[in-house]
């Protein structure tokens, strides 16, 4: 597993946030349970993943995935890859496996 520092908590004023991890782009997200980091990517065709009117939607076909999780709401055996951030000294600190 390797965390990745993202910033100060209070850095992330509005979100979702674009950010970018090795050249992988995310969101990260913020909801009743805490922070989590999603793919930008689409595990379909590898589109760019897109936050339109409250929602994350691949555009090429029209996908949409829950905002929580990332599992997709069209073919639910897929979804976007999904990290883990915690709240460290207030830093938000990602845990990326693989």
């Amino acid at each position: 597993m390797k965390e990745v520092m993202l910033g100060e908590e209070r850095a992330f004023g509005e979100l979702p946030a674009e950010i970018e991890i090795d050249n992988r782009p995310f969101y990260l997200l913020k909801d009743e349970e805490g922070y989590r980091l999603l793919s930008r990517t689409c595990p379909h065709a590898g589109y760019p993943v897109e936050f339109e009117d409250g929602e994350l939607v691949c555009p090429l076909h029209g996908w949409t995935f829950e905002y929580h999780s990332g599992r997709c709401q069209n073919v639910p055996s897929t979804g976007l890859d999904s990290y883990s951030v915690t709240i460290v000294e207030g830093r938000l600190v990602a845990r990326l496996e693989g």
